[in-house]
């Protein structure tokens, strides 16, 4: 396969977000010996001859470059404009991905704005990566950059040869049809997806919400330091169903005002008794809604950050959203599942799973009297830990100091390159799938572990990867290592 990497970085050869693909050029071409990667510099804005040649000769154009401004930089953004106006005929039908190497909270406005450009133009997008920088170094960092990439390998070949993918090992889809009234073009794509699935090598399951008797939330806090639900009715054996064995769930829906509606809601609403660490499963994801007449383009691209934030709090993988109708549309999203279940995809949904959890930890050590388990689970991960400065960062005030100052903070990048002579060893997915989450979560509340991996300090849902310098200071008003003392009730005289 040949790769064109149009590398956006004003840093250019010292650019972090490089040094990945560097990395992949190393797995795939000098031990693999399989892919050959054609590195382009791109930061002029234009369209050389030597990037329409590349482009015109591969299989799959991988963009690489900064966020500025929670956006592409603006000259990334030049090369777009150009290549759909001038190059709309080179590119259409292109398999196409983006890389950054932020992961922040931002980092969302750029890679949806390359997601749109890239499906306007007929190009075959396939889910782009955000890695912090400081995790590509780590075992864990390089293991989902190499999971993240054979994906996209996989997918591009898919793109090629539309030949059905097969399930590699026994797998489980659940498939949640969320509305709250029938809709017959819902139940029809249940089924459909459940044929596809099926023929995949699938096990499947199907869950209707709306047949569960599930209470709204009153928000009474009761659950905060136990775990428990003061309502017995179906919401607990309707999760557990959802997640227990589960690899993939496809959500079904009706599209409400850039969210699912009010019976999925409903759902989501009682997860609050799990607490606020999360549900810490990598379960690949998608959506598929039904529009009505009220629904345009706004709620559309609403919803899909809508979802990136509900599976941002659960380390899952969000395959895709898509609306229902297109047959062919909806039959290459179960294959691209089909595809990340296949290439051992990690949870890097979204990307804003580690911003929305570090404002979990805040609220969890402010009410820490009344969830303890929360505050010890976000404590053990590091969350109120003051991160060291990092020895390279220093002020700098001339142009010859940037240079420096750039080229120190690749030196680690270029030593591993040089001793990175074999493949990531790649941590099964979803090892505890057979454990209760919810057993989990009140075991957590209790101090005590429901299996022996979560007793062990955990960083987006694997064991002791916490990166350097990935951690907010500890919330103020609780200094570092202060022991808490529990709320003393007020009583009158």
């Amino acid at each position: 396969m040949k790769i064109s990497v149009l590398n956006s970085s004003p840093k250019n050869n010292l650019s972090l977000t490089l040094q990945t693909v560097l990395f992949l050029k190393k797995w795939f071409q000098d031990i693999l010996k399989e892919d050959v990667f054609e590195i382009v510099p791109a930061f002029s804005g234009k369209v050389t001859e030597e990037i329409e040649k590349s482009i015109k000769e591969s299989d799959l154009i991988i963009m690489t470059g900064a966020i500025f401004h929670f956006d592409i930089h603006s000259n990334m953004g030049e090369l777009l404009d150009e290549l759909s106006d001038k190059y709309y005929d080179s590119i259409k039908d292109k398999a196409v991905s983006f890389i950054s190497t932020s992961g922040l909270i931002g980092d969302t406005l750029a890679h949806n704005r390359f997601e749109i450009w890239a499906r306007r133009n007929k190009l075959k997008y396939i889910n782009s990566l955000s890695l912090e920088s400081a995790e590509v170094l780590s075992p864990a960092g390089r293991e989902e950059l190499f999971c993240w990439f054979k994906f996209a390998r996989t997918l591009t070949d898919y793109y090629t040869n539309r030949t059905m993918p097969h399930t590699a090992s026994h797998g489980k889809v659940v498939l949640f049809d969320t509305c709250s009234k029938e809709n017959a073009e819902v139940s029809n794509a249940v089924e459909s997806a459940k044929r596809r699935f099926e023929n995949s090598g699938f096990e499947t399951d199907i869950i209707t919400l709306r047949e569960k008797n599930i209470r709204h939330c009153t928000g009474c806090q009761c659950c905060f330091s136990n775990r428990n639900c003061i309502f017995k009715d179906d919401w607990e054996k309707t999760f557990e169903q959802l997640y227990l064995n589960t690899d993939m769930i496809v959500y079904f829906g009706e599209l409400h005002y850039g969210s699912l509606g009010n019976c999925y809601k409903t759902f989501i609403e009682r997860h609050a008794s799990l607490g606020r660490s999360g549900i810490e499963d990598e379960v690949i994801k998608s959506y598929f809604f039904v529009m009505d007449d009220k629904s345009d383009r706004e709620d559309i691209n609403e919803f899909k950050v809508n979802c990136e934030t509900f599976d941002g709090l659960n380390c899952s993988f969000l395959s895709d959203v898509c609306p229902l109708g297109n047959e062919n549309d909806m039959t290459e999203l179960y294959d691209k599942m089909t595809i990340a279940f296949n290439s051992d995809i990690m949870p890097q949904n979204g990307f804003l799973k580690n911003s929305l959890r570090y404002g979990f930890a805040s609220v969890a050590a402010r009410v820490r009297n009344r969830c303890p388990g929360d505050f010890t689970y976000f404590k053990n991960i590091g969350c109120y830990d003051i991160p060291e400065p990092h020895p390279f960062v220093q002020w700098i005030d001339n142009a010859k100091e940037a240079q420096k100052d750039s080229e120190s903070r690749i030196m680690h990048y270029k030593m591993l390159l040089e001793h990175l002579d074999e493949l990531p060893v790649v941590t099964p997915r979803r090892k505890n799938k057979g454990v209760s989450v919810i057993e989990r979560q009140k075991a957590l509340a209790r101090g005590s572990s429901a299996s022996e991996d979560d007793t062990k300090p955990r960083f987006n849902g694997r064991p002791n990867h916490i990166p350097a310098g990935a951690m907010p200071p500890f919330p103020p008003g609780f200094p570092n290592g202060q022991p808490f003392r529990p709320a003393v009730p007020v009583t009158g005289k």
